[in-house]
């Protein structure tokens, strides 16, 4: 037999591989069962590696694999086997969105509606890639186009309400929702977004009856079970609020949200154990989440049973977890003959304690020529005020830092050359401690917003008083501390404060103590001192004042803490707070302020004075601790800070049996206050300014600190 021949029964009793069978392979993939669907592909291949739809099925696996550079490889083949396939070229435009390239994914898109004009997948997707490229007009007409062919197809509709929504036009975006739910009734995601419109609006018996039909839907719904409990805080029913966080979680264990919301209203309720317990419980899951653990460092704050060493430990382990993997970055030189400049970081420039504290300086230093105040700012446009307004007028650079990573945010404020960069929030809310751990700033300090250590290495100083941080309070720091010459603060008396009306227990026949503290730091050890002191003046009352005691489970439990310290239930009264002006009024209902411990008031105390109000104060052993007597110092009323518990029920008995003097002492605080150096703003600039300059003068290259116009 000849060789020919040979060949040819060779190849006829030869086994032949089997052909593709595309449905086969589709089927495994719907089912996901990739690797059979990637099996059936390769052995199509090998036999024809010019097999386009073999090409295009392994793409999709390799998409859903996350390799969306091989997918770009097989669906470019595959196109230019058969470029008049509308499927291929949308599958392509997924591969390039999945890799982040938004203008070639829109291009393959707009190639395939050019071939298949009414192909509602690849119109859906490029509204999409129209909002990659914050395109919201566009993507919203594709979706109207889109809807006109095919107005039952929900996931089109439900992306139309968020771009409406995020747009501010709220109205179209709930006729959306409303016609995706009359389409499918049982829809929990369009509920869910209905309610989080109407919580928007302040419409919160609507929004929660949205989250209720949501979690009906689908019981284990973790996010809509935490907004119900955000607008039931807004309704002030906070105790049911909690309930619902701790549900959430339980559905969903890592909802960070509800974390978050659950430890502030673990200390709405003066719950600080359970607080401190949820937070670290959730870090020990996740503890590279450096927000979470500012959290966590926050509400240790406010338990008296941490020492400043533990806090500083706790905080310096805040640094050991989170510090950037990158260097530091080299801080740029200042010009020749450029003036001082300095940086606030600070989500608070507005009506927020930060904001009314920082204002004086900032409108003192404005007109100073050598001088130039820059703020960083994380902070939404919607969320600035007058306050925003006016440190925004008189600052000499204003950028925002929202939504920039920290890379992105140090190099702003890198490349804007700050001196000093000082941070005003420390692990309070919304801070950007992310951005300071770069140290984009040759010189780097913390001051105002926070009442303890950072623990960052990279913060050089913390500015503070002698009061507030006596001698041999270093040891509690990982900043030098630099005390300014006066108090930390200068106070700037609000103008919606009323005027200071007569002794209210000469009117009423009784004298009346009170709080308008937070209540969370309202400690048992604090309740128990407060009820002494009611024993100890007969027939006198206690005011308490807290967002949280709209609720009346709250003021209830809060009441039953007074009465088992052997209060009298009728002798205490638990208000909620009231609008800014009425909050004024609410001191001529007051004869003594009393300060909580360990962590002091500061604002609140402010004001208590201003309004005539005299504060008794509990001086310990950390800056928190004393915020009071630091005030107290600054408007010359030392004699008000106790030493020790004893003495403060002491202090305030006898302010209490003396009514004759604490009337004239009412009558004569609001011009003392104005004389002492709590209110000095040119006084307070001046020590500010020198400080500044003396901190900065290795920098500069100048031991001379600018001088404050006379005029």
């Amino acid at each position: 037999m000849s060789r020919k021949i040979k060949r040819l029964v060779s190849r006829a009793t030869r086994p032949r591989p089997p052909e593709f069978d595309p449905g086969a392979a589709l089927s495994l993939l719907r089912q996901g069962r990739l690797t059979a669907a990637e099996a059936i592909c390769g052995q199509a291949l090998a036999v024809n590696p010019r097999q386009a739809e073999a090409l295009n099925l392994l793409a999709t696996i390799r998409q859903q694999q996350g390799e969306f550079q091989e997918a770009v490889r097989l669906l470019t083949t595959a196109i230019g086997l058969s470029p008049d396939r509308a499927d291929y070229l949308c599958n392509l435009g997924s591969a390039h969105r999945g890799l982040g390239e938004p203008g070639p994914a829109l291009l393959a898109f707009r190639k395939a509606l050019a071939l298949s004009p009414g192909q509602l997948e690849a119109q859906f997707n490029l509204a999409l890639t129209l909002l990659d490229l914050d395109d919201r007009d566009q993507a919203a007409q594709t979706l109207i186009r889109l809807l006109s062919v095919r107005p039952v197809f929900v996931p089109a509709r439900q992306l139309l309400a968020r771009i409406r929504s995020a747009q501010g036009r709220t109205d179209e975006a709930v006729a959306e929702l409303f016609e995706i739910i009359r389409l499918e009734p049982e829809n929990s995601a369009a509920h869910c977004e209905l309610g989080n419109l109407m919580q928007a609006q302040g419409r919160l018996a609507e929004a929660a009856s949205a989250y209720e039909r949501a979690i009906a839907s689908r019981p284990d719904y973790a996010v809509a079970i935490n907004n119900l409990g955000n607008t039931l805080v807004k309704q002030g029913l906070i105790h049911q609020a909690l309930r619902r966080y701790q549900e959430a979680l339980r559905h969903d264990p890592d909802l960070v949200e509800a974390h978050v919301n659950l430890s502030w209203t673990y200390k709405a309720h003066g719950m600080l154990k359970e607080d401190v317990a949820a937070m670290r419980g959730y870090l020990a899951r996740h503890p590279e989440d450096a927000k979470a653990h500012s959290d966590l460092l926050f509400s240790l704050n406010y338990d008296p049973d941490y020492s400043p060493a533990e806090l500083l430990a706790a905080a310096q382990d805040w640094w050991r977890r989170h510090q950037p993997s990158t260097p530091p970055l080299a801080a740029r030189p200042r010009a020749a003959g450029d003036g001082l400049r300095i940086g606030f970081l600070s989500p608070d420039f507005r009506k927020h304690p930060v904001g009314t504290f920082l204002l004086p300086l900032f409108e003192a230093l404005s007109s100073h020529p050598e001088v130039s105040l820059r703020c960083y700012a994380e902070l939404a446009e919607g969320e600035q005020d007058e306050i925003s307004r006016r440190l925004r007028a008189v600052a000499g650079g204003w950028f925002s830092t929202l939504g920039l990573d920290a890379k992105a945010g140090a190099r702003l404020v890198r490349e804007d050359r700050p001196d000093l960069l000082i941070d005003l929030a420390g692990h309070s809310a919304n801070n950007r401690l992310d951005i300071m751990a770069l140290k984009p700033a040759p010189v780097q300090a913390s001051w105002l917003g926070y009442v303890n250590t950072t623990g960052l290495p990279v913060i050089d100083y913390r500015l503070t008083d002698a009061v507030a941080d006596p001698p041999g309070s270093e040891r509690h720091y990982s900043e030098k501390l630099i005390r300014l010459p006066g108090p930390f603060f200068c106070y700037a008396p609000p103008a919606e404060a009323a005027e200071v009306g007569p002794l209210p227990a000469l009117q009423e026949g009784r004298l009346t103590f009170a709080s308008l503290n937070n209540p969370a730091k309202i400690t048992e050890e604090v309740i128990a001192l407060w009820a002494e002191l009611l024993r100890r003046v007969p027939g006198s009352r206690l005011l308490l004042v807290g967002s949280q005691f709209r609720d009346p489970e709250i003021a209830g439990l809060y009441l039953a803490r007074f009465v088992k310290q052997g209060a009298e239930a009728g002798r205490i009264r638990l208000v909620p707070a009231r609008p800014w002006r009425e909050y004024f009024q609410l001191h001529n209902q007051i004869d003594i302020a009393l300060d909580p411990f360990p962590h002091n008031g500061h604002t609140v105390t402010c004001h208590a004075l201003w309004m005539g109000v005299p504060v008794i104060t509990l001086a310990g052993d950390r800056y928190a601790a004393r915020l009071g007597a630091s005030v107290l110092a600054a408007a010359g009323l030392n004699r008000y800070v106790a030493r020790d518990q004893a003495e403060y029920l002491d202090l305030a008995a006898a302010l209490a049996a003396d009514l004759p003097g604490l009337a004239e002492l009412r009558r004569r605080l609001r011009p003392r206050l104005q004389e002492a150096p709590i209110c000095d703003v040119k006084g307070f600039a001046e020590g500010f300014l020198r400080t500044v300059a003396e901190l900065l003068a290795p920098v500069a290259g100048t031991g001379r600190p600018p001088a404050l116009d006379e005029s």
